[in-house]
């Protein structure tokens, strides 16, 4: 950062760097003033975490069999945001419907709401994982109705075909097909990828030093070109 200056913040790999620190040194303080199994403690402690286990994959891109699944993992994920996003969009709106008809009253979900409980139990349906709690508190017991029931299973059906059936079978098309785009160009990418990290190190090395070792910093650049 200090020889690049706001350039640095240029790699989105930088950001993980900045987080991994802040919340590293973040949780070493607050854990000198509170309980560490405190709950800011334990979310602080999972971003550590996380973060390094990011940076383990960006180190990982050194050895030439491991850049190969990290590229491919990087680059899948990329090209599907969007179907993710819609994916979400999509359970949190039946989520919405299955509030509306009934509110999901399983033991498993009494600490979240009854809203989140129904929008995790949307997801569970979407993934094949079906959830009938809501069909098994009988009428006098403030459960459901026949016509709301059969309205309950209108909306199941609809759910299951649109999301299990259709959109999920879908997603594995479309990661198929990208996980084909990628192997075609997955020689030029991970070249790509070990060039940035050369990159990389060549900046945290002095300027003066890079100047006197001609040897490895020579006056000229080799570039290499893909042929198509």
């Amino acid at each position: 950062m200090y020889n690049e200056g706001w350039a640095y913040l240029d790699n989105k790999w930088n950001y993980l760097d900045v987080q991994h620190l802040f919340f590293g040194y973040l949780n070493l303080i607050c854990q000198s003033f509170f309980d560490p199994f405190a709950l800011p403690i334990k979310v602080m402690m999972i971003m550590v975490v996380l973060t390094s286990l990011m940076k383990q994959f960006f180190f990982m891109r050194v050895v030439m069999s491991f850049s190969y699944i990290v590229t491919m993992i990087v680059n899948v994920v990329s090209d599907l945001r969007v179907f993710l996003l819609f994916f979400i969009i999509q359970v949190l709106h039946f989520s919405m419907i299955f509030n509306v008809i009934a509110i999901n009253k399983a033991d498993e979900y009494r600490k979240v709401g009854p809203m989140a409980g129904n929008f995790l139990s949307t997801i569970r349906l979407s993934l094949g994982d079906f959830d009938f709690n809501a069909l098994e508190d009988s009428e006098s017991e403030g459960g459901l109705n026949a016509k709301q029931h059969f309205m309950f299973w209108t909306v199941w059906v609809v759910m299951v075909l649109f999301s299990s059936l259709i959109f999920l079978n879908f997603i594995i098309a479309e990661v198929s097909s990208s996980y084909q785009g990628v192997k075609e160009k997955i020689g030029s990418l991970i070249y790509k990828e070990r060039a940035a990290l050369i990159e990389e190190v060549e900046n945290l090395i002095p300027a003066d030093m890079k100047t006197s070792n001609k040897k490895q910093f020579p006056n000229y650049i080799v570039v290499r070109e893909l042929e198509v």
